[in-house]
């Protein structure tokens, strides 16, 4: 993940008028990231102790490099926009900016010593996990396509992938060509993400009953080496089509999946995953995410 982060000092007109000038940035909220799909998610922290007390800073969050350059893009191209671009200045009346700077994840998740290990959970706090783990279950068993973002020489590419979900660590298997523009940046940049989404839901599955949802996720892909053909070919025909019938009319022939058969299967590793936050969105209409953990998802 990539992070741009910025620190703002509040103006005079808005140290006058806190409640105003928190209006105006939830207001701002809205409009600026409006369709910014690129973005993960967004965070705000106020300075209480230290140097430049009352500061604000604010982070916006990216899959990688690629969705940080077409954030640039986009933003250049609504500049050009007279109306969008008084807006956007319109916020030296509110804030200076101090600086900005670019940070990134480290390579790896770093855990915390059992001793410093956050307390146990509270009956609230594993209800709403609870609730989060069983959206996503239903995404992942019910969604069967997804969007996959993959990065090569050729540039950033989104192509969709019929996929099945393997447990233990969870797992999204897929075949496609394999000269196909993703395939081909998959060799050369094993690292991707990707989404899903669900439309129509009700009831009980309509989260904050809003009809859809949907998740983001990263991980690292990989072609399905001949050696483990055979079990994947199996499991992706028998969790594709349940019914022995349908099964067969679909099934190609193992022939096509390896030495020069057009096809081959990929198996993408999840390692993270976040999900449409609902009840931010009943709420104030904030397309905001909320992670949840992946060996929770999985099954």
């Amino acid at each position: 993940m990539i992070h741009l982060v910025y620190r703002f000092r509040p103006t005079a007109k808005a140290r006058a008028d806190l409640d105003a000038f928190w209006r105006w940035i939830a207001d701002r909220q809205l409009w600026f990231y409006d369709e910014l799909d690129m973005v993960v998610d967004t965070k705000w922290w106020t300075v209480t102790i230290g140097e430049d007390v009352h500061c604000l800073e604010h982070h916006v969050s990216f899959a990688d490099e690629a969705a940080w350059g077409r954030y640039r893009s986009e933003i250049h191209a609504r500049s050009s926009n007279p109306d969008w671009e008084a807006r956007r200045t319109g916020q030296d009346d509110w804030w200076d900016i101090l600086d900005s700077q670019i940070r990134s994840d480290p390579p790896i998740p770093l855990p915390l010593p059992v001793s410093a290990a956050p307390s146990a959970p509270t009956a609230d706090s594993e209800t709403q996990t609870a609730t989060l783990v069983k959206r996503s279950r239903h995404l992942v068993d019910n969604a069967h396509f997804l969007t996959l973002a993959t990065q090569g020489s050729g540039g950033p590419w989104a192509s969709t992938v019929n996929y099945v979900a393997l447990p233990g660590p969870l797992r999204l298997l897929w075949y496609s060509n394999r000269h196909a523009r993703h395939s081909v940046n998959l060799t050369e940049q094993p690292r991707v993400s990707a989404s899903m989404f669900l439309t129509g839901l009700s009831g009980s599955h309509a989260p904050s009953g809003i009809p859809l949802d949907g998740a983001q996720l990263t991980g690292v892909a990989r072609e399905v080496p001949a050696g483990e053909l055979a079990f994947f070919y199996d499991r992706y025909y028998e969790l594709n089509f349940p019914d022995p019938e349908e099964r067969l009319r679909w099934r190609l022939p193992q022939d096509e999946f390896r030495d020069d058969g057009p096809r081959r299967f990929y198996i993408l590793t999840v390692d993270r995953w976040w999900l449409l936050d609902a009840d931010r969105w009943a709420t104030d209409k904030h397309d905001a995410r909320i992670e949840v953990p992946v060996d929770r998802v999985d099954r």
